[in-house]
């Protein structure tokens, strides 16, 4: 009888043992699976953004390069938020032969797509992408910093809807448009008539090291990173060029 015993404790023992070992099981591939599985869905969340920010940098050109008086792109929102965000201040200092120099500042409101621990952003014609690990640049923007040519579009986009940010899971209609009379906006006549000594540009934002990766592609240009502010510097060049189009953001 004693042995009978023995082996139906030691049957049940077994079966809690085995029991304990599947639910172990279970819930540590639950746990890592569905780790792994919202992050993969804010992976492809991130990608789908991108190209839409892609598409949205397009339709944006043309309306800095043809002169295109608004234009639409749609951006779905899943689980993620779209808004105007994280101001960037752009400022340009020229000084002439004479010593002489002229400043202006432009305060700028990017567009910003944020899923997860992960963002898609539009700032002044550049798209970076960013995760906890840094930000990368996936969209060059129209700034040239050369000796024989500054050129310097600053793309200033700012909201103009009701609505500043849209959140949750829904399609959202980014209208911009370019008000009348803005588009050829320069900072100052300094910058296109006279010889130049040098030419300073600061861009004060969330990921400077973004930007000086950004404008520091250009061997001309002599780039410093101060805090949040990245200042390059571009010394004798022969033609600057400054040009503020003005875009109006509303989520729709």
């Amino acid at each position: 009888m004693m042995a009978g015993t023995d082996r139906g404790v030691s049957d049940t023992l077994g079966f809690v043992f085995i029991f304990a070992l599947v639910m172990s099981t279970v819930g540590l591939t639950f746990t890592f699976g569905y780790s792994g599985l919202q992050d993969t869905r804010d992976f492809e969340r991130l990608n789908n953004a991108e190209r839409a920010f892609d598409v949205m940098g397009d339709n944006f050109d043309d309306m800095v390069r043809r002169g295109a008086p608004s234009r639409a792109t749609e951006v779905k929102v899943a689980d993620a938020q779209l808004a105007l965000a994280d101001t960037t201040t752009v400022n340009v200092t020229v000084t002439n032969a004479t010593g002489a120099t002229q400043s202006v500042r432009y305060d700028i409101q990017p567009v910003v797509y944020e899923a997860g621990d992960g963002r898609i952003v539009y700032s002044n014609g550049a798209v970076f992408r960013e995760d906890p690990g840094g930000a990368v640049v996936v969209r060059h923007s129209e700034f040239v910093l050369r000796e024989e040519r500054v050129l310097l579009p600053v793309v200033h986009t700012r909201g103009a809807g009701e609505t500043a940010s849209v959140g949750g899971t829904t399609t959202v209609l980014v209208r911009a448009t370019s008000p009348e009379g803005q588009r050829q906006s320069f900072g100052f006549d300094v910058a296109r008539t006279e010889p130049q000594s040098a030419v300073m540009v600061n861009v004060t934002s969330p990921r400077p090291a973004a930007w000086e990766r950004e404008l520091g592609r250009y061997d001309d240009a002599n780039c410093d990173v101060y805090g949040d502010t990245v200042s390059c510097t571009v010394s004798n060049p022969d033609r600057v060029y400054l040009r503020e189009i003005l875009i109006d953001i509303s989520f729709e």
